[in-house]
């Protein structure tokens, strides 16, 4: 997809990825530089479905989405 940027950041170690959604319609995915490689695949993997599924169109508590994904 050409409307995502995917960039590494230190992050607290908690922190595996983070995704925003941009004004201009794309996302950014942070993926954490203190983890492996093979970490930010599954990363990767998982906001990618976050952004596929839609979730950053709907409107509910960010720990609901989680759950469910984890399903």
């Amino acid at each position: 997809m050409d409307n995502i940027n995917v960039y590494l950041m230190d992050m607290p170690p908690r922190i595996k990825a983070y995704t925003s959604a941009n004004a201009d319609n794309t996302f950014t995915i942070l993926l954490n530089s203190r983890h492996s490689h093979a970490q930010h695949l599954i990363s990767y993997h998982h906001e990618m479905q976050h952004i596929e599924n839609g979730d950053y169109d709907k409107q509910c508590d960010v720990n609901i989405l989680e759950f469910f994904s984890h399903q």
